[in-house]
C-alpha cells in the first residue's frame, strides 16, 4: 500500500497555510496513497472540481496510475496566496511509482470553496501525473 506523507515547508519565509487547507491536501494525499488498495481513484478524484479544465484526461490518468500499482506521495506547500474562498498554491509535490523512479515537479494549483469544502479547480502541469511508459 503506498505512503501518503504531507509535509510543510517551515523554513520557507511564508505564513504558514490555514489548518483546513493542511487537512484537505493531507486528505487528498492519503486518498491518492490508499487507492490501489482498492484498485480504485475515487476518494482522490472527489478532491477535485470535476469542471476544471481537461478534468476527464487528468481522471483518466489517475485512474491508470493507481491501476498500475503502488503510489507514494509527498506534498509540500512552497507557497499559499489568497483568501477563505479561492487560494492559488505553488506545491513541491514527488511521486513513487511502484517500480519506478520517484518524480518530483512544482504543481500549480487553484482551489476553491464549494459550499463548506475547497475543491481542486486547476492543477498544472497535468504531464506530471502520468507513469511513464
Amino acid at each position: 500500500m503506498g505512503i501518503s506523507i504531507l509535509l510543510l515547508a517551515g523554513m520557507l519565509a511564508f505564513e504558514d497555510p490555514p489548518k483546513d487547507v493542511t487537512d484537505f491536501f493531507r486528505s487528498a494525499a492519503a486518498a491518492l496513497g490508499d487507492a490501489h488498495g482498492d484498485g480504485n481513484a475515487r476518494s482522490f478524484l472527489e478532491h477535485f472540481d470535476k469542471t476544471m479544465p481537461d478534468y476527464p484526461e487528468f481522471s483518466h490518468r489517475i485512474e491508470a496510475m493507481v491501476g498500475a500499482g503502488d503510489v507514494s506521495t509527498t506534498i509540500e506547500f512552497v507557497n499559499v496566496e489568497g483568501t477563505d474562498q479561492k487560494r492559488t498554491l505553488d506545491l513541491d509535490w514527488s511521486l513513487q511509482f511502484e517500480g519506478e523512479r520517484p518524480k518530483r515537479a512544482v504543481i500549480k494549483c487553484t482551489i476553491e470553496k464549494r459550499g463548506k469544502k475547497w475543491k481542486i479547480t486547476s492543477i498544472a502541469p497535468l504531464d506530471f501525473f502520468k507513469r511513464e511508459e
